[in-house]
């Protein structure tokens, strides 16, 4: 089953068929995509039934020659170039122009004029270039003309307590930009009397469930979370809205987005394709049609209500352990604080993969909470049951230890999460 979401209303057709012909006159990688294919009056509809075909994923983006238009190879228009985070090995460049930009300036407009256009000050832990988060907050604002100030907070304070609460004090934030983690770790140290001024957290870049923003808004009482899902590749594609009272949808302003069963099992979950959609006499760095990013929505009643990034999943045999599932399993549970996950993945010195989550607790440890805690995830993922206790193709193993503990002897190599530490090499 497919569902497509976004800029499909008359104008975004429009855009779409500007955008196509756009990049098959400048762009060799689409010219092939599209050599076996009639464009003309190709419909959102129609590239939706190409995702086999017509996609491009991220390591093709390590083909600059193919991928990069005429008019950014010959540097015909001022463009930077940002580099990803490198979870497929090592980073990519991604060049972004002027008329990029101003795109992005768009797809977070709604949530800018609503919450952070009467005076803000923002304190901002995205970090500034070659990174792309700090390039589309500060990017965005200014092409808005937002009526904010913004402050770019040096990332190594969050290692200084003492250094952040001198920094804080004098910008007097109203708003917090940064990681999702980072927000709810910043609750926990900052004083009443700094986080009390919050009204705006933007969060982006790792999975947030229900319960870790409702964590975290307890600890900033006066604040509403906007959640976005972004990528150096196309911005910040879709973004909601959360209060302490209800959660909207995602909403995508700018891009196409075709959302089309993982064939995995879990119906729920939807491998997300993402068409970059540019106004008429617009020029992208890259143009992206079916990009296969790997993340998953979570579909309900025909809403995107979740983003799971693919880096918070680990493969267990034929089961996928996503770590919002576990998120939601240790906030929901008392004392129960932090979690990480130790990884083996299927090698030939593995052949079982197995995931070792450990969960940290606070006081007396609860009798029997590991043999809970498995049957929490049984219940919540059914074919990670079945491939732990029926095949045996894989394995669980539930530590639970004082929290302060859990992060102690963990394997050197990080995963494509802070959550994951991944143990030998990863097929």
């Amino acid at each position: 089953m497919s569902l497509i979401v976004g800029r499909i209303d008359r104008k975004g057709v429009e855009d779409f068929q500007y955008t196509l012909e756009t990049a098959l006159k400048t762009t060799k990688f689409w010219k092939e995509k599209f050599s076996k294919i009639d464009p003309d009056g190709i419909t959102p509809e129609a590239l939706a039934g190409m995702t086999d075909s017509v996609k491009i994923t991220p390591h093709d983006l390590y083909k600059t020659d193919e991928i990069w238009p005429d008019y950014i190879k010959k540097a015909q228009v001022f463009h930077t170039v940002m580099r990803t985070s490198g979870t497929t090995g090592r980073p990519k460049r991604i060049p972004y122009t002027r008329d990029d930009r101003f795109r992005t300036a768009r797809q977070v407009e709604p949530w800018i004029r609503e919450y952070m256009d009467k005076g803000d000050r923002i304190a901002s832990f995205f970090p500034p270039l070659p990174s792309s988060s700090g390039m589309f907050a500060f990017g965005s604002f200014e092409a808005l003309n937002a009526k904010s100030a913004y402050y770019q907070v040096p990332i190594q304070y969050l290692l200084d307590k003492e250094m952040l609460l001198k920094e804080l004090q004098d910008i007097k934030p109203t708003a917090l930009f940064c990681l999702t983690a980072t927000a709810y770790n910043l609750g926990l140290i900052l004083p009443e009397s700094i986080k009390k001024d919050i009204q705006t957290i933007v969060v982006g870049g790792e999975t947030l469930t229900p319960e870790l923003a409702k964590a975290t808004l307890e600890l900033f009482e006066n604040a509403v979370i906007i959640d976005n899902f972004g990528s150096t590749e196309d911005a910040i594609t879709g973004y909601r809205v959360i209060t302490k009272k209800k959660s909207t949808k995602f909403n995508f302003e700018e891009s196409i987005v075709v959302l089309k069963d993982n064939g995995d099992g879990y119906d729920e979950y939807k491998r997300i394709y993402i068409t970059k959609i540019m106004r008429e006499g617009e020029l992208t760095g890259l143009p992206l049609f079916n990009y296969d990013i790997g993340d998953l929505a979570r579909v309900e009643n025909g809403e995107v209500r979740n983003i799971i990034r693919i880096k918070d999943v680990v493969t267990l045999a034929g089961a996928k352990l996503h770590i919002d599932q576990v998120m939601e399993i240790v906030y929901n549970y008392p004392n129960l604080h932090d979690f990480v996950i130790i990884y083996h993945p299927l090698s030939p010195e593995n052949p079982k993969p197995k995931a070792i989550l450990r969960v940290g607790y606070s006081g007396e440890k609860p009798a029997g909470l590991e043999d809970e805690i498995r049957e929490l995830i049984y219940e919540a993922n059914n074919p990670v049951r079945y491939e732990v206790e029926e095949s045996k193709q894989a394995e669980l193993i539930i530590e639970a230890m004082p929290v302060e503990k859990i992060r102690a002897d963990l394997p050197k190599r990080l995963g494509k999460t802070k959550r994951i530490y991944i143990v030998g090499k990863d097929l």
